[in-house]
């Protein structure tokens, strides 16, 4: 068995990828932000009425629609809407601001998105 080589600092930059178009896919965009306390409040996590940002991703679907932010159609929209909530926050996350630059961090959300995968960010 070979194993082709796997760039993982470039992988990102394949535009090709439209699986999200070819699967119908569109996206949902929440936010949610927490102190520890509430965070770790998983009974009220789990809330359906709750706007907490739930445990797993896939749950996001079963609150009501007031908790989604924004709805886009492409994921470059998505990934436009991802910045500008990153900007609201970068400056609180300390090192984590800094440890991966933009290019890689909106890169790969780009790709993901093309890929017709979800994304979850928490700082």
């Amino acid at each position: 068995m070979t194993i082709r080589p796997f760039d993982y600092d470039t992988y990102w930059r394949d535009e090709s990828r439209d699986d999200w178009r070819r699967r119908g896919l569109h996206w949902h965009c929440h936010a949610s932000r927490m102190d520890a306390s509430a965070y770790g409040d998983d009974q009220a996590r789990q809330d359906l009425s709750s706007e907490l940002a739930p445990r797993e991703i896939r749950d996001w679907l079963r609150k009501p629609s007031r908790t989604i932010r924004h709805v886009p159609v492409t994921p470059e929209d998505a990934t436009t809407w991802l910045r500008g909530q990153w900007e609201q926050v970068k400056g609180q996350v300390g090192q984590a601001a800094t440890a991966i630059l933009d290019e890689t961090r909106f890169g790969t959300a780009l790709y993901d998105l093309r890929c017709g995968n979800d994304l979850c960010w928490g700082f």
